[in-house]
């Protein structure tokens, strides 16, 4: 399989280098030949790398040696690519600068960095003409060349997928559910109650606990809940805060009994106060809390405590594969042994994974598909993976024999068989989604993954050729698609604008199967706690850290292309970056205690994804500006208030994640066609030393007073200095736009905006898909209207509006958006007391609408033939609204109303009066029951 990754990864290669020939020829000056040779050489030996991997799969390890070597050449071939490419961005921002400069003439700099360029590739050529010998050695044959992008592309575009988000379907187990449910709702039982879902890994014990967790009886009955994924590497502390944040959630914003909110008692808490906290909140609340996933007797000892038992009928819903650990936990009810599907419930399993819906299985598949299923051995994870392997194969006879035939049925011990058949769907993969599926393998066990940081990983670090057609972004979604149908990771959440994926989780078995292909192809390096002595460094061109960081390993591996790390502990700053310069992507996300990075980040020309978010940074090296091929900066998070003017001049950029100050102090130019995103926070903490120089610096000593008078001791804007602020920022918002012609989502959270500067460009944003504005929310209220509908982004998709105090009904002005799917007005957005959706056909496209604590608004009107798309409308804190729009009887098409924490009166009218909506949720505070 190593020559999969391998023929993905030269695949790349040579369209990197058809791109770079393209666009770079000026560059190329004196090496453009030796390119083209190495490009049309790769395209020959591609066909090689497919005979070398199947006889590597058919268990001939001499070809082991050979697809390294092939390996290795495509990295170094990278290299020089991106070399390339540095070389001519600075060209580029030099000719800006300095017109008069012939863009074929090179400085003596670059003429001598294009002599290294031209050795270097005659280093790379020698190479590969030895590769080309030793392939008859090997007695490897070309099977003929790979197939093209597009026609790849292509494939994964026809298969639509058809099985549902859930990870396993509860087939087999709905006596499993009714049971457990009964116990956790027996009012007999008023001590507080531990039950066990015990079972060997894949037979579905987490999506189990799920569906009771998410039954509606369970939500009525207890008064708060929690859900923490144990796992391996468990710490105590981090279980505690997880499930004081989640039963705490209702009092996120109110003062504790300790005088803190609960994000202050996260950050200033030890562990036994935390769990004194905990178990004090927890002594009057009938609770529910599900730990997923325990390994070790010692996790129940160490938690118990925090779980008081006041006769209260609380009740710890555990899922272990350890019958050890659910005796150890038994209170009342003994351990709930969860068993393999029988031949019925297998097949029904695989033929739900493996047709679209309603279609019934072809007769002359029957019997082989029960073959099949009964080879499962019952569990479910191998059910699902085989039958997303079968549902993008064609529905005959041959196809699915074929897959058959080359499945190795032996018995052996729990969760081998399911190995094997997770392997197969690995194989199966087309070449380019493999290494998109062992990156996934990096993420901690049982961690949430944002879809959208996975898509921008995947092209930094060049997994996502181009098309012509789409985006890579857009590409790379497609892929993410594909791997869910064939069931190897599973969806947590899906866009309400958009409909694509929003975040995933894999299975812990997938995962682990990742992480052995991920280290014996040489692609992934996972270093945690547990295995940190690895004192020859890595040998891997990736590596994910775990929690701590081992600087002798990082820096004696400088070949390293990624760092990917987690919840990382750094004792010496940024030291552990020391000579990686060919690092590609660098995601330090929530890493503690990194208050400065290198300056010597500005020799890692390579860097393409920089990921700075929820760390505390409070600055970044000017030599930042040197980052010539960066794509995405995150610095979501952080107290860095400065960024280098010529930032700006990055045309490499597409994701930019910055606050308000970083935008202010760096006034763009340049060319921004690749930017698809732009994010502008307020910054997290105004009251910081590097603030106040920042005040000084850039905005001017009459600012800086201003803005001292009125911020206060609690940091609270006043109208006179925020106005100034938003006009500041207003006018380079207007520069900016001009040039922002391919953004896709723009997010402006900063109060005192002036319409007409936002909207002035909004005609040449013909791209932009999302707008998220967030206004004033603890300074004066501006007075603000929106502009004529006409003014607004032409494709607008989503749209947020968050404390913007708008005076007029917004309604007349929005629904004449034609392509508007996604509405959320929330926090007084609207302070008007009545509105009104007037227009028949208004709103055509609109399938989600949010209203959130639009505290003045009592009367809601729609007309007849408005809203005409809409599917699901939620409704929270409205606290003077007297009815839904009688209009609403009309909207056949509303599946959902949710109605959170709204008056009683109102919900019994609700309860009384409407029939016609086949889904109504009422959530409230459990406080208020």
């Amino acid at each position: 399989m190593e020559g999969a990754i391998a023929e993905a990864l030269v695949s790349n290669v040579v369209s990197q280098l058809a791109n770079l020939l393209a666009q770079e020829a000026a560059f190329l000056s004196g090496v453009r030949d030796q390119v083209e040779w190495v490009k049309a050489q790769l395209q020959l030996l591609q066909g090689f790398l497919k005979d070398a991997e199947s006889r590597k799969r058919r268990g001939d390890e001499t070809v082991e040696i050979w697809i390294k070597q092939m390996r290795s050449v495509a990295y170094e071939i990278e290299d020089v690519i991106g070399t390339i490419k540095h070389m001519g961005e600075r060209r580029h921002q030099r000719r800006g600068c300095m017109g008069s400069i012939s863009r074929y003439s090179h400085k003596p700099c670059e003429l001598i960095t294009l002599h290294k360029i031209g050795s270097e590739i005659r280093k790379i050529k020698e190479k590969i003409q030895n590769i080309f010998a030793s392939k008859d050695t090997y007695g490897i044959t070309d099977l003929g060349g790979s197939s093209t992008v597009d026609e790849i592309s292509q494939s994964l575009r026809q298969s639509s997928p058809h099985s549902d988000d859930d990870d396993i379907d509860v087939i087999g187990f709905e006596n499993d559910k009714k049971k457990i449910v009964s116990q956790l709702l027996d009012e007999n039982k008023k001590a507080r109650c531990v039950i066990s879902i015990v079972g060997m890994g894949g037979l579905g014990k987490t999506t189990l606990a799920r569906k009771v967790y998410n039954d509606p009886a369970i939500k009525k009955h207890f008064d708060t809940f929690a859900w923490v994924s144990v796992s391996q590497s468990y710490r105590v502390i981090e279980l505690a805060k997880d499930i004081m944040k989640q039963v705490m959630r209702n009092k996120k914003k109110e003062e504790t009994t300790t005088g803190v909110t609960v994000e202050g008692l996260e950050q200033q808490m030890g562990e036994e106060e935390v769990k004194k906290t905990l178990r004090d909140f927890l002594r009057d609340k009938k609770y529910l809390v599900v730990m997923d996933d325990v390994w070790t007797v010692d996790v129940w000892g160490e938690m118990q405590r925090v779980f008081p038992d006041e006769n209260k009928g609380s009740r710890i819903l555990l899922t272990t594969r350890e019958m050890e650990v659910a005796n150890r936990a038994r209170s009342s009810f003994p351990p709930y042994k969860l068993h393999t599907l029988n031949d019925t419930e297998s097949l029904e399993l695989l033929c739900r994974k493996a047709f679209p819906p309603k279609q019934d299985v072809p007769t002359d598949l029957k019997e082989l598909a029960k073959r099949l299923a009964k080879r499962c051995g019952g569990l479910p994870l191998a059910l699902v993976a085989l039958g997303g392997l079968l549902s993008g194969k064609d529905p005959n006879f041959d196809a699915w024999w074929s897959v058959a035939q080359s499945m190795n049925w032996e018995d052996g011990p729990d969760g081998k068989k399911c190995f094997n058949i997770l392997g197969l769907s690995y194989n199966d993969l087309p070449s380019p989604l493999k290494p998109c599926f062992l990156y996934i393998a990096a993420f901690p066990e049982d961690s949430i993954i944002s879809a959208s940081k996975l898509v921008r990983l995947w092209v930094a670090e060049g997994f996502i050729t181009e098309e012509q057609t789409r985006t890579m972004e857009e590409t790379a979604r497609v892929w993410l698609d594909n791997l869910v149908q064939r069931c190897m990771i599973q969806v947590v959440k899906r866009s309400k604008a958009y409909g694509w994926v929003k975040s995933i989780r894999i299975h812990d078995l997938l995962r682990d199967f990742g992480q052995s292909e991920a280290r014996r192809d040489g692609f992934l390096q996972i270093c945690s706690s547990d295995n940190m002595a690895v004192s020859d460094g890595i040998s891997s061109h990736r590596a994910a850290f775990h929690n701590r960081i081992n600087d002798e390993v990082a820096v004696s591996s400088p070949q390293l292309r990624t760092l990917l790390g987690f919840d990382l502990i750094l004792t010496n700053e940024g030291r552990f970056l020391n000579g990686l310069n060919l690092l590609r992507v660098l995601d330090l996300e929530s890493a503690k205690y990194l208050e400065e990075l290198p300056k010597q980040i500005g020799s890692m020309i390579h860097l393409r994804y920089l990921g700075l978010r929820k760390t505390g940074l409070k600055r970044l090296p000017s030599s930042i500006r040197h980052l010539l091929n960066l794509q995405t900066l995150d610095a979501r998070g952080t107290d860095i208030c400065w960024l280098p003017k010529s930032f700006w001049k990055i045309r490499t950029l597409r994701h930019v994640y910055i606050n308000i100050f970083m935008f202010l102090s760096a006034p763009t130019s340049g060319d921004h066609k690749n930017l698809q995103t732009l994010r502008i926070t307020t910054a997290d903490d105004h009251c910081s030393w590097d603030f106040i120089c920042f005040s000084i610096t850039i905005l001017g000593i009459r600012f800086f007073k201003k803005w001292v008078t009125s911020f206060g001791p609690f940091g609270f804007a006043g109208e006179e200095v925020d106005g100034g602020c938003g006009r500041m920022l207003g006018k380079s918002l207007e520069k900016a736009l001009e040039k922002m012609d391919s953004l896709i989502s723009f997010t402006l959270d900063f109060s005192h905006i002036p319409w007409d500067f936002l909207f002035a460009q909004a005609p040449n944003l013909h791209q932009l898909r999302s707008l998220i504005l967030h206004g004033n929310l603890f300074g004066a209220r501006p007075k603000q209207q929106l502009p004529d509908s006409s003014q607004f982004p032409p494709n607008l998709t989503k749209l947020i509006l968050v404390g913007t105090f708008l005076e007029q009904d917004p309604m007349p002005v929005l629904e004449k958006l034609p392509n508007l799917r996604f509405l959320q007005l929330r926090w007084n957005s609207y302070i008007g007391k009545s509105m009104s959706c007037s227009s028949a056909g208004g709103f055509p496209r609109l399938q989600h609408l949010e209203l959130g604590t639009l505290d003045n608004l009592e009367e809601w009107r729609v007309e007849v033939g408005a809203m005409p798309s809409l599917t699901h409308l939620t409704i929270w804190r409205c606290k003077e609204l007297k009815m839904l729009p009688e209009g609403l009887q009309h909207v056949t098409t509303l599946r959902e109303l949710k109605l959170i924490e709204m008056p009683f009166e109102f919900n019994d009218r609700v309860r009384n009066e409407v029939r016609h909506i086949p889904s109504i949720i009422f959530e409230h505070k459990r406080d208020e029951r």
